[in-house]
């Protein structure tokens, strides 16, 4: 049971067209019954998932054959503990502006878009809209600008080294303050210099998060520029 509230509005319907309003409707319940229709696959680009109906219907749609990719945001928080199941059909975003689709379409038939972010109060208290269009031409069209973003985006970490608790000691440590889609490392070099690295650099694998000052998670370039770190040479 998800304790899904009841639907007290009808959609906007025209043709191959649905149109749904949050708070007036439940998007959620409209979310999870979309998803759980899928019979071959699901493409998923979110600026935010945390919403746990949503989640276990991806957890679900994958259990049946169904392949789930899922492209997020680095800069918001994502319930990764939770979609842990699913780990690598998920990647994040490369650092820089943000990807704000909340956008996902099925079985090459069906694409769900608006403005809900896939969370609780996205799809049950903010006023928003979730539109979904019935039919191919759009479906295609998102998938083709999905495929540019997924090319693109980076391998969450394995789920053993992600979620292990406690850590091993050779593992990354991070701040509990921390947004779990914050990727970006900043650390201090020998000559006091401030140097962030980003996912997908030579020298970002080598550098260890151990806690201390001289170490800090940033979440965008903008953000950890903003601070006075500079990017690690890429030669």
């Amino acid at each position: 049971m998800h304790g899904f509230l009841a639907v007290c509005a009808a959609p906007a319907r025209a043709g191959d067209v649905e149109i749904h309003y949050a708070p007036a409707e439940n998007l959620e319940r409209v979310d999870f019954d979309l998803l759980r229709s899928a019979h071959t696959k699901i493409d998923m680009a979110a600026y935010s998932l945390t919403d746990w109906p949503v989640i276990d219907a991806l957890i679900d749609a994958h259990r049946r054959g169904v392949v789930v990719r899922i492209v997020l945001d680095p800069s918001q928080q994502h319930a990764l503990d939770r979609l842990r199941e699913i780990t690598g059909s998920i990647r994040m975003k490369a650092p820089g502006p943000y990807m704000h689709l909340k956008s996902y379409a099925i079985d090459g038939r069906i694409l769900r878009s608006g403005s809900a972010n896939l969370s609780a109060s996205g799809l049950k208290q903010q006023d928003n809209d979730l539109v979904i269009l019935r039919e191919s031409t759009s479906a295609h069209a998102f998938e083709a600008r999905f495929e540019q973003i997924w090319a693109g985006a980076h391998p969450l970490p394995a789920p053993g080294n992600q979620f292990a608790n406690p850590a091993p000691a050779s593992a990354p440590k991070r701040d509990n303050s921390v947004a779990a889609g914050c990727l970006i490392k900043g650390n201090v070099s020998r000559n006091g210099e401030r140097i962030y690295h980003v996912p997908g650099d030579r020298t970002y694998d080598r550098v260890r998060m151990d806690k201390g000052p001289d170490k800090r998670w940033f979440c965008t370039e903008e953000q950890a520029v903003a601070a006075g770190w500079r990017k690690a040479s890429s030669w």
